[in-house]
């Protein structure tokens, strides 16, 4: 293996470093693992709102977190034995000839989703701005009515 920069041979400086980080990935450290997420982004969130506006409130946010599908790459579970090695190569071997389709799919989707979250944001802020709208108004209409006199209520009902 040789290794150019810029024409000027780098193999000796960079090829261990190169070859230590690819020996990482192949084995799957923890570094390449997606990061956790904080214990307040999790759907059990959810069952702790009093109302349903609550409830709305926090789906939403954790949608924000949620919307994108994960493509980090994961080991194969496989059986003991040599069918079970067998199964494991075949699998691994499908999963490298498909990963291609795999990623532009899920990218789609991750794009899907997010302009769904996204409408679902913004039609939430539409709704809480027309009912803000609605409460101002009302609140005009009850100020500039002057109050009912009780008396005249009932004569003028019967």
């Amino acid at each position: 293996m040789t290794i150019v920069v810029a024409g000027r041979d780098c193999t000796r400086e960079l090829e261990p470093a190169l070859r230590a980080r690819a020996g990482q990935m192949a084995r799957g450290s923890p570094r390449r693992r997606p990061a956790a997420f904080s214990s307040d982004i999790r759907a059990l969130a959810l069952r702790e709102a009093g109302s349903e506006a609550q409830y709305l409130d926090e789906l939403i946010r954790l949608l924000r977190y949620r919307h994108g599908v994960d493509t980090v790459a994961f080991s194969i579970p496989r059986r003991p034995g040599f069918l079970g090695r067998l199964s494991a190569a075949i699998k691994r071997r499908l999963w490298r000839a498909l990963r291609y389709q795999h990623d532009r799919i899920v990218f789609r989707q991750n794009g899907i989703n997010m302009l769904l979250v996204n409408a679902l944001e913004f039609e939430d802020a539409q709704r809480r701005r027309e009912a803000d709208e609605w409460r101002r108004r009302l609140e005009a209409l009850e100020r500039a009515q002057p109050p009912a006199d009780p008396a005249a209520g009932t004569a003028q009902g019967r």
